[in-house]
């Protein structure tokens, strides 16, 4: 790696992690379910007719939905470090996807698109587990980690107790399944059997910590593209295998909060359901424009679904945007843990969104990172503020046969645009010029000071 442009601060994560004490006040346990390729419709309570999904929406009953939640990237690995540090994907040099360092295939990708050196999530970026960890929690994460496939980029090595799951997408081989540093199925892993698997670990896991706070990461492999199913679903959706991956999936996320409310700790628990990113090749955006890959908001807005009964009121809905690098914040301020001071934490505490104390979103803009290998010279393609306009200068075309075209800016008015199918700059000029002048200053300060360093 090249450490002088990666600009590695290992003191700082050190420094802030010896420094953390377990706070006095109550430890709410907090599940994180991140499934991987789940487009914003495919789930009933978020509109779908072809995927019957009960369980989601009895959460989505209990809790609040929020209309319009982001990922941080429209790819997997730039999400994931997001969702995990609460920074944008560019401070961490996450620009693409990482691929397996056990073929040759994957070292090529990575040396061409990561020609920095970077191979995982850096050794200086603090984890939320990490932070929990050190702050008296037990940390696990089942299933998908995609953030490195060796040392120092493991699980283990960023804050989690337990791992069990894959280093990769379910498309990458070889596919093993790991239990912390040791293999637990050799490839190739029977793709029909994963979601049974992982649930199985996470119950075990609830059963040995529920007298002890726990932070659950459950990063399901599952709707990415191949999908499967089990012998108990196939057939039971009208979504084909996608359907039927998405509907175990839902017995999955029962089968875990059914293990919650069994040990009586469900009204101690937030619960959070989203995805990383857009559906791929199968998968229903909704009614918006684009998927996985194209930085519309087809490929970023995902379903969004937080319970917490007596601290979340049942039946809410939420249309203020918010974005998943606010997960690391909200956690740590749940556990009674101060942010890091040396480094910029791009999100922000989400819990009083949650929990109806505000109705504002906590950002007054969102900013989208360019992840075209092609078209670095802008760090920011887009933002969002809070009044429901998107601007964007270019990205990559979502008509196959004009990819390269230039295109933009434009300027959307996603409050009777959901689909960006109109560029209205020309009747809010002033507006486009401010959000014009937002991205560029943002930008000049990515350029500045690349890793958010204070």
């Amino acid at each position: 790696m090249n450490a002088k442009r990666a600009d590695i601060r290992q003191h700082g994560h050190d420094r802030y992690l010896a420094g953390i004490r377990p706070s006095d006040q109550p430890k709410p346990n907090i599940v994180l379910v991140f499934v991987d390729d789940m487009g914003y419709g495919d789930i009933s309570c978020f509109g779908s007719k072809a995927i019957h999904t009960p369980h989601l929406d009895r959460l989505a009953g209990r809790g609040v939905r929020l209309t319009d939640f982001y990922a941080a990237s429209p790819v997997c690995s730039p999400s994931r470090f997001s969702c995990l540090t609460g920074r944008y994907p560019n401070r961490g040099f996450v620009d693409g996807v990482f691929f397996p360092t056990k073929n040759v295939q994957g070292r090529l990708y990575n040396r061409y698109f990561f020609p920095h050196g970077i191979r995982g999530v850096l050794p200086d970026e603090i984890t939320v587990a990490e932070a929990l960890k050190a702050g008296g929690y037990h940390t696990g994460i089942f299933g998908k980690w995609h953030l490195g496939d060796r040392s120092p980029h493991l699980p283990n090595e960023k804050g989690f107790d337990h791992f069990y799951g894959s280093y990769y997408s379910v498309d990458m081989h070889p596919y093993a399944f790991y239990r912390n540093d040791q293999v637990a199925i050799e490839a190739d892993v029977d793709l029909t059997q994963v979601t049974k698997l992982i649930t199985s670990e996470i119950k075990e896991y609830i059963d040995a910590h529920h007298d002890d706070p726990f932070f659950i990461y459950y990063a399901s492999p599952y709707p990415h593209h191949p999908a499967h199913a089990s012998a108990d679903f196939i057939g039971t959706s009208h979504g084909g295998t996608y359907g039927d991956c998405v509907q175990e999936l839902d017995w999955s996320v029962g089968e875990v909060y059914q293990k919650l409310e069994e040990h009586g700790i469900a009204d101690n628990t937030l619960f959070i359901f989203t995805s990383d990113n857009g559906p791929w090749f199968e998968g229903n955006p909704g009614l918006h424009r684009g998927r996985k890959g194209l930085g519309f908001d087809g490929g970023q807005m995902v379903p969004f679904i937080a319970c917490w009964p007596g601290r979340i009121p049942a039946g809410t809905i939420v249309t203020e945007p918010a974005m998943n690098i606010d997960f690391f914040p909200t956690f740590l301020r749940l556990a009674g843990i101060p942010l890091p001071q040396d480094r910029e934490i791009d999100g922000l505490d989400m819990m009083p969104l949650l929990t109806g104390e505000t109705d504002k979103s906590p950002h007054d803009e969102l900013f989208f990172i360019n992840f075209d290998f092609f078209h670095k010279s802008d760090p920011v393609f887009a933002v969002r503020t809070r009044d429901h306009f998107k601007y964007t200068i270019r990205h990559k075309h979502d008509t196959q046969k004009y990819t390269m075209n230039k295109q933009g800016p434009f300027l959307f008015d996603l409050s009777c645009d959901q689909n960006e199918s109109y560029d209205v700059s020309a009747h809010f000029p002033e507006k486009a010029g401010e959000m014009k002048r937002i991205l560029e200053e943002k930008s000049a300060a990515f350029k500045a000071n690349p890793r958010g360093w204070r």
